[in-house]
This record gives C-alpha cells, structure tokens and sequence, in this order.
C-alpha cells in the first residue's frame, strides 16, 4: 500500500482534487481494507500493537466480501462519510468528538469521511484540530476537499496529503473501453472521445454519460447528440468531410448553418482541435485510439489552424475559420489544375525531366549602379514598375514603398558566416534556427540578403514578425550593420538533403504533404 511507510499507516489524510477524481472510492476502498479479515494481523500490528517489530503489508480488500460490498455502497455505519458543507459548524464536529470514542459495532476500524471539509468555519476546524491531535487507535480520518487553499495550514500539517488530479482524455477513453466492454455495450471511438472531453477529467462524470448515451446498448456520436444535446463532435466530422471534398459552397453553407444555430464558437473549436489533436496521436501509436484522419492530414490541418487567432474580435462569428479553409480548398483546386498530368505542361511543382517551371510573375526594380549603392541603403530612391500585365497576386507587396537596399559586401559577408549567423540565432529560438537550417542564402538584386526556402510553410513562418525581428538583428551583428533580408520561394536544389514531394496535388492529403514535409 503506498500510503504504508515504514510499517506505519497515517490515522489523518487529506485527499485534495477536481471534483470527479476518485476521492470519495479511494476512502472507501482505504475502509473496506483495513477491515477485511485479510488484514486483520497487520491492522493490529499498525494501530493497537505498535511496539510490535512485525512489518505486515495490507492487502487489497475482497470486493466480494459483503461487508465491502455494503462499503463500496456507502451503506456502512463503520465507514461514515459526513457532508462538511452542510454539517459545518463547531458543535458538528463536538458530536462527532463524542462518537469516534466508541468502537465500531463491527470490523476494527471506524473511517470517518469529511467531504468538501474546506466549508468548515474557523471554530469548527479548531475543534477537528484537537481530534487529529489525538485520535483514538481505531479511528482513521479522511478529509477530502476540491479548494486546498482554504483549508488551514495547520490541519494540513497534522494530515497526510493526497493529491488527486484530473484524468487525461486517453486515460478518460481508456477507462471508459474496459468498463464499456464488461457491460458489453458497443461504441464509437468518436463517441468515447467525446464523452471524455465533456466530463473534463472527472471520471464520475464520464461514467454517467456513458450511462445515459447507453440506452440501446450502442454509444454513438448520434445518441450522444440527441439525448445529451450539443455534440458538436458531429459537427467537427461534417466539416472535415467537406474539406477533403474540397466543397467550398458546402463550406459556406455548413459555417451559416453554424452562425443560424449560434453555436458556441469557443466550444466547437475546442472539439476541432481535440479531434484532430486525438488522431494524430493515434496515427503515431502514441495512444490507442485508431485514426479516422492520415497522420499527414491532421498535422496539415493542425498546423494551418494553430496559427489563427480564432478569438479574435469578428463582426462575423466564425469567419477567420471560414475564410482561412476556403483559402486551403482554393489551393487544392489550383493544384488540381496546374498539376503536370501525362506531359502536361504548367505543372507547380514538376521535377520530372522536360517539366517547365510556373513563369514567375513579380515585380521587378530597377537595379542601382554599383557606385551608387552605399547611398541608396541610406536614402533608397528607385521606381518600381510592372513588366508584366498579368502577375500573381501573392507577389503584390504590401505598401507603395520601394524595396530596401544592401551593400553587397553585407550580404556576401552573410552567407561566408551562415554557421556563425544560425548558432546566433538558435540561441534565441531553436524552432527559428531548424527552419533556417533547410534554407539557402544567396546575393540577391540591389545586395539583398535572399533565404532560399522549398516550401511555402517555411516561408510563411520566417516572414512573422517575432521571427523577423530575430533574424535581422543577429544578422546585424554577424555583419557588423543593418542588413535587409527577402525571404523567396524557390525549387529545391538537386542534390539538397530534403523530403521528395509528389508531382501530383489532386487531393488535400497531397497538397497538405507539399507544404508540410
């Protein structure tokens, strides 16, 4: 028993926890213990006999037994639970001082349960502070409590403390299957994980749920939804759905629908993120859920929607989710179209031989004579202009204001002193430094200090601001001056040490591989 040390039983403990946790079954199996005949040598060595140099261990109690049944039940006068919230007062805790003096009528030892014993006045918890001075050798308390805080510091030091914490979704599903299983009730791995998320680490709560939901015998999403209400798990799957068939009318249709049965935002996103947090992790053997989602998709996904600030300020509920997966589809349709199909030509990202490259379409500056550099990185004066009518609308910049300009030695400094540049950068961010590790510097146009990067993720993530500002300043000291960086999207090298992607995007798993690995 982990409560035994050195041979000798704690006759206070404080069991202290979220709501839920097993605080009250864990007291009760602590009676029902130490009154089964099992143990009966131990108890009498442990509480009445405590000269003696026999070190017996307790045994776990026999659930059969009837006494442990009535125990187990709370039917039982020898393991006595007492409501502190509602019997809070000093002259409680008096009569309880008259009654632990008797032995119990039967078993060996009385187990006094104080639940929510934090809801004792100052007077009361003075006088349970003598009982636990002194307590009579066979009586054990066990005082139970969801707010430690409030309990006094001097009942704490008289008591062993317990810490009871909330259970995880996987220990929550894990408990639910073996339980579910004995009753021989089928389920739905969806359903379990939504009953684990509901009952927030409480495992009475869970276990309730489950009884409700069980009525045909069958948990399923559906019967969650219809007898418990506001499953927004079913939900969670209908749109999945509609992004993998890139339905972007559906999209639309399915966030109204949303809006018109003013689902609770803060809810369902909760319920996106776990669902597709639960299949990644059963995609890598982490847990033992099996997947509804191909690792890929969820990770994409995962990572797409984790960089949204979904609560910020929207005049329109759910748009920010709305608009950043219609953004997705949209990409996956072009991915569709522009895919290199049986020689087709115009393919994104074709690296078979004779495949052509997208025409880059960007706007192009002007570049500065060679003399006239160190002035222009003080006061850049250049036009820039279109060569193209038409152009690709991501390469439009952000404001009129004329890319800046660096001395080329700057730049060649740069790439001489990567190594140098990327140590002093992991000192800053780790995350940052992995990313520009699988990058390329290179002299670009007007002494430009241009990061080669393969995938659109990376560059999207070296283009934040918080990692930005990191990038420029250690730049800055690795070069000794301001030093201005342009982040391109580029082919990877042929010889580059990086994952291969498919030619083909046709399906988001595909697109969601391309942008990831």
């Amino acid at each position: 028993m982990q409560l035994m040390n050195h041979g000798q039983f704690p006759q206070a403990l404080l069991f202290a926890g979220p709501k839920g946790t097993g605080k009250t079954s864990a007291s009760r199996i602590i009676g029902a213990m130490l009154n089964d005949p099992a143990n009966e040598k131990a108890v009498q060595a442990l509480f009445f006999d405590k000269k003696s140099s026999d070190k017996l261990s307790l045994k776990e109690p026999d659930p059969k037994l009837d006494f442990s049944k009535r125990v187990f039940k709370g039917h039982s006068f020898v393991v006595q639970e007492i409501d502190a919230a509602s019997h809070r007062g000093i002259d409680h805790i008096r009569q309880l001082k008259e009654r632990i003096f008797l032995p119990p009528q039967e078993g060996v030892m009385a187990v006094y349960i104080l639940d929510e014993v934090h809801m004792l006045t100052n007077e009361a918890f003075n006088a349970l502070l003598k009982i636990l001075e002194e307590p009579p050798p066979h009586a054990v308390f066990i005082l139970a409590t969801t707010e430690l805080h409030k309990v006094p510091a001097t009942i704490v030091s008289r008591c062993n403390l317990v810490s009871f914490r909330k259970a995880s979704l996987q220990e929550m599903i894990t408990r639910l299957k073996k339980i579910l299983k004995q009753e021989k009730v089928e389920f739905e791995q969806e359903a379990l994980l939504e009953i684990a998320r509901r009952s927030d680490g409480s495992f009475r709560d869970a276990v309730k749920l489950a009884e409700i939901a069980s009525q045909d015998k069958n948990i399923t999403l559906e019967a969650i939804d219809k007898l418990i209400g506001g499953s927004a798990m079913v939900e969670v799957k209908k749109l999945i759905q509609l992004i993998l068939d890139k339905d972007q009318v559906g999209l639309t249709q399915f966030f109204n629908s949303l809006r018109e049965r003013n689902l609770d935002q803060e809810y369902f996103y909760q319920s996106l993120f776990t669902y597709l947090h639960q299949n990644l992790l059963g995609s890598l053997g982490a847990i033992d859920t099996k997947p509804q989602l191909e690792q890929k998709v969820s990770l994409f996904l995962l990572n797409q929607l984790t960089s949204l600030n979904l609560y910020q300020s929207s005049p329109i509920a759910f748009l920010p989710l709305e608009l950043r997966l219609l953004m997705l589809v949209d990409k996956a349709k072009s991915g569709e179209k522009g895919g290199t199909k049986s020689g087709e030509k115009g393919g994104t990202k074709s690296r078979e031989k004779g495949g052509t490259k997208p025409t880059e379409k960007k706007l192009k500056v002007e570049p500065l004579k060679k003399e006239e550099t160190k002035r222009a990185r003080k006061k850049p004066v250049q036009t820039a202009e279109f060569t193209e009518t038409s152009f690709d609308p991501e390469s439009v910049p952000t404001s009129l204001t004329p890319e800046p300009v660096n001395d080329e030695s700057l730049s060649q400094c740069l790439c001489s002193r990567w190594e140098d540049f990327l140590k002093m950068v992991e000192k800053n961010n780790s995350t940052l430094a992995a990313l520009l590790r699988s990058s390329r510097p290179k002299v670009g146009e007007n002494g430009i200090a241009e990061i080669m990067v393969f995938y659109r993720f990376h560059q999207e993530q070296l283009q934040l601001p918080k990692y930005k500002t990191i990038i420029e300043s250690c730049g800055e000291k690795v070069v000794g001056d301001k030093i201005y960086f342009k982040f391109v999207l580029t082919e990877p090298e042929a010889n580059a040490d990086l994952v291969d992607v498919p030619v083909q995007t046709d399906t988001l798993e595909a697109l969601a591989e391309d942008i990831l690995l």
